[in-house]
């Protein structure tokens, strides 16, 4: 399973838990721990990006010198 999947699958079992459970310091703590599932999915998300960016760039950069 990808980085990013996995996250979102950990933030998905989260908001779960947080409907099934009964304390609302429980609901909190599994809400902010998907928060922050989310928030590593949405980085991963940023460096693919950028990953793609820099291999573009540097496929670029290649094809110019030749």
């Amino acid at each position: 399973m990808r980085g990013e999947q996995f996250y979102m699958t950990q933030a998905e079992s989260c908001a779960r838990a947080a409907e099934a459970a009964p304390l609302a310091n429980q609901r909190d703590t599994l809400l902010r721990s998907r928060a922050v599932w989310l928030g590593l999915a949405a980085r991963e998300q940023g460096n693919k990006a950028a990953r793609a960016e820099r291999e573009r760039i540097r496929t670029e950069e290649q094809d110019h010198v030749r």
